[in-house]
């Protein structure tokens, strides 16, 4: 009878799973039920009936629907007295609505056989649809193909509770040690959003061929290789949902705008005994409007990761850009006009960021070396040329425990002046590394990471210690040239002299810093 599927659900595996449609906030008390199912049911995959056993068991007046495709597990479900109603469940279609569908499909294609019950859930008209499963753990933890990313999609589309289940069958009648993983989504009758998805995707298959080239082109240059084709997919998707939004606020627009222009008419008709709403159609479109495109721009424009590279000034540069992109309509000729303005200004947003962090720490001594033009010819007093592996930053103001992270005893309890110092300190650093913006607590108002080490000190003072003195050596170097206080590309090859000050200053690396060099 056995096949390489079959594995009989234990019951209780089978009342962990039911239980998952109240969560976690009614504990189990002995005497108590967590059993909610009621109406009519779906068991596909019945295998040998534990689940509609239980079922059947636990709610008497439930009725439940089963289908299995194994002719002689078919057979003993029917001797048993349960309903069979059809055999491959991956091809049954039904106009009987269910309360639930419970199921441990075959592990081997659980995915499929969970987005069928989805779907049929979904075409549901009159009844909402709980759906109960039991998975292979892999196929949530490794959507590794179409059908699993679809199938993680939906769960995520429907705000579905997963719960990881270790040794679920190691006591079973059939024994297996494979990590199961526990479902339960709540799919609403006619869901308009999942409507919306379908229609979205075939607007994109449809409209891919058409796409620009150009957009692909840009996209080339701005991320992966491997993350072209998924970008532009992105782009075309809300490019289409950002058409269908203003189709739907044109339509509320105009509904409102008959419905003011007729109680107008009638009020004239009576003698202007009628409230005629005032005239704000117009204002309010055009702001409705404004604010839908500066979302969607953003969306297209995907600047969050970059964003999160940027000093607070180089941010609000960025920022400003946006907002006057907003005025643009969504297209494909703008589209490609953004991304291609974006990275041309990448170069010098990131340069903004490193040098501002440099000025903010060396503004109180670099003011009388403001004139300086080649430091290395020997001005080795200058104690502004360059930052060295400890700082000391003024916040004119005196801290109490509060203010050094005491509260939460966490570098996220610090005042929030001083993180956002140290948060663009690190923001420096973005363009040559790998950057963390978490810290280990050392001691009062002390913390630590892989790229620096700081104190806060109750006088108003913030004394930073360097670790990453690479990193370091390439920020000095860039804010350097950006200052024209470093050799230029010409004096390095022809002067020995001048390339020997860099190499020993900054190191050799600093040789073939090019993408930050400043014009």
């Amino acid at each position: 009878m056995f096949n390489e599927d079959f594995y009989p659900t234990p019951d209780e595996l089978i009342e962990e799973l039911l239980s998952m449609s109240i969560g976690d906030n009614l504990p189990k008390i002995k005497g108590i039920s967590r059993f909610t199912l009621r109406g009519r049911v779906l068991e596909p995959s019945a295998g040998k009936g534990n689940i509609v056993k239980y079922i059947r068991e636990k709610g008497r007046s439930i009725k439940v629907d089963t289908v299995e495709n194994d002719p002689e597990l078919a057979s003993f479900l029917v001797g048993a007295g349960h309903n069979v109603v059809w055999s491959d469940f991956l091809t049954f279609e039904t106009f009987r609505e269910y309360e639930a569908i419970v199921m441990n499909p075959p592990f081997s294609a659980c995915d499929k056989h969970l987005l069928h019950a989805i779907s049929i859930a979904n075409k549901q008209i009159t009844k909402d649809c709980e759906i109960y499963a039991i998975i292979n753990a892999e196929t949530i933890k490794n959507p590794f193909n179409t059908t699993r990313k679809e199938l993680a999609r939906l769960l995520a589309l429907h705000g579905a509770r997963i719960k990881f289940v270790s040794n679920a069958f190691s006591g079973a009648e059939r024994k297996t040690d494979v990590e199961v993983a526990l479902i339960y989504v709540k799919v609403n009758r006619n869901n308009a959003s999942e409507d919306l998805y379908r229609r979205t995707v075939d607007a994109v298959r449809g409209d891919q061929k058409e796409q620009s080239s150009e957009i692909s082109s840009a996209l080339s240059t701005y991320v992966k290789h491997q993350e072209v084709q998924e970008r532009l997919d992105d782009i075309t998707r809300l490019t289409y949902e950002y058409d269908q939004a203003v189709r739907l606020i044109r339509e509320a627009y105009e509904i409102d705008k008959r419905r003011t222009d007729f109680i107008s008419y009638i009020s004239n008709l009576n003698g202007g005994k009628l409230h005629v709403p005032s005239d704000t159609i117009a204002r309010d479109y055009e702001e409705d409007l404004q604010r839908l495109r500066s979302t969607y721009w953003q969306l297209i424009l995907q600047t969050d990761k970059f964003m999160k590279m940027l000093t607070t000034e180089a941010r609000e540069k960025l920022t400003r850009q946006l907002n006057s992109a907003s005025e643009l309509e969504i297209n494909s000729t703008n589209i490609y006009m953004l991304l291609h303005a974006i990275m041309a200004n990448s170069n010098e947003m990131l340069i903004s960021s490193v040098v501002s962090m440099f000025e903010k720490i060396t503004s109180y001594s670099r003011r009388e070396f403001s004139t300086n033009i080649h430091y290395y010819n020997g001005w080795n007093t200058n104690e502004a040329y360059k930052i060295g592996k400890k700082v000391i930053y003024p916040f004119f103001t005196s801290f109490g425990d509060w203010d050094m992270g005491s509260r939460g005893n966490s570098f996220n309890s610090v005042d929030y002046r001083i993180k956002g110092f140290i948060f663009d300190l690190l923001k420096a650093f973005e363009p040559f590394r790998d950057v963390s913006y978490e810290f280990d607590v050392i001691g009062k108002g002390e913390f630590s990471n892989d790229i620096l080490r700081f104190k806060i000190f109750m006088k108003g003072t913030v004394h930073v210690w360097f670790k990453d003195l690479d990193s370091l050596n390439k920020i000095n170097y860039v804010c350097g040239r950006k200052f024209n206080w470093l050799p230029t590309d010409e004096e390095i090859k022809t002067d020995e002299k001048a390339r020997e000050y860099i190499v020993k200053e900054f190191g050799e690396e600093s040789l073939s810093i090019k993408l930050l060099e400043a014009n």
